[in-house]
């Protein structure tokens, strides 16, 4: 019987930025897009920036979770070798964050079959943003005998280093709108609802009539909003709970991938008149070089107690 690995969130990834945030980005606006592909029509063009998206996007991801992760909120099950702490606790650093949600965790001498499940209660189960606790406080016990005499000890067997399994969702938010909607209307249908909850906050990313929306309920591929939309959005526009800084560093790989190819910009005066052409190497790698800062904050520190 083959053994698979318990990560589970290769290629879950999203595209971080639309072709329309690239193209009505001041940051690109130097940048020729229509040439992409020499001699190409329209529809190859814009496929090849959609391309570039997912290749920058992935980008992003590798530089901040390393070659697995991904920043999108995604569903995973790991596993680990722990062993409880003093208190009787399991302190569980998973390999990606920030952490969203636990559904279950089992834990046992032996892997697989030999784990013992735990039914999660916000009275055992304490999540940060970079780690999780589970207490010993759900009915476990220990008995150990004395002659006559039973003593009962609550809690994980300490000092023993356990295998333990767990199903947790982590990352940001990061859907698009598959139905349009109405400026007035209660909510919108997107493509995905992984790690979106009520009361969250949600930024529909549709350029001048971009708004934030907080959600009143999200079932079924519909988000419910406490108030109504301000704005009519179409579909394929971003709704995430991305910081706009990842946006902005998915848009400096788009335009270090445009400048590579060999499309310089032209540099434009405060009035908009044109004074030369930039430096195409140079330019690619002030993108790089901008993009990397901006993730800086969202790299993975992972490790283990």
């Amino acid at each position: 019987m083959p053994i698979a690995s318990f990560v589970t969130s290769e290629n879950n990834s999203a595209p971080y930025v639309t072709i329309t945030e690239v193209l009505n980005s001041p940051t690109a606006a130097s940048l020729d897009f229509t040439s992409l592909i020499p001699g190409g029509t329209n529809a190859q063009q814009t496929a090849a920036l959609q391309d570039m998206i997912y290749r920058a996007s992935a980008k992003a991801d590798n530089y901040c979770l390393g070659a697995m992760g991904t920043l999108c909120a995604t569903s995973n099950v790991e596993n680990g070798r722990y062993r409880p702490n003093r208190l009787g606790q399991f302190v569980i650093h998973p390999q990606y964050w920030p952490i969203l949600e636990v559904d279950s965790f089992a834990y046992g001498t032996t892997p697989g079959s030999g784990m013992q499940a735990i039914t999660l209660t916000d009275t055992n189960t304490s999540i940060e943003r970079h780690q999780f606790i589970i207490t010993s406080d759900f009915g476990i016990s220990t008995v150990v005998q004395f002659g006559s005499l039973n003593l009962v000890a609550g809690g994980f067997p300490g000092d023993y280093e356990q295998f333990c399994q767990w199903t947790y969702v982590n990352g940001f938010a990061n859907t698009f709108v598959t139905s349009g909607a109405e400026a007035g209307d209660g909510g919108v249908e997107v493509d995905n609802l992984t790690g979106i909850y009520p009361g969250m906050t949600l930024t529909i990313w549709d350029g001048q009539y971009t708004e934030q929306i907080v959600v009143e309920s999200a079932a079924t591929n519909f988000i419910t909003t406490k108030s109504a939309l301000k704005y009519a959005h179409s579909t394929g526009v971003n709704v995430s709970a991305l910081p706009a800084t990842v946006k902005q560093a998915v848009i400096h790989f788009v335009c270090a991938m445009v400048t590579e190819r060999g499309a310089g910009g032209l540099v434009l005066s405060e009035v908009g008149e044109s004074v030369g052409v930039s430096n195409k190497t140079l330019n690619a790698e002030w993108h790089e070089s901008s993009g990397y800062d901006l993730l800086d904050d969202f790299k993975q520190i992972w490790g283990r107690s």
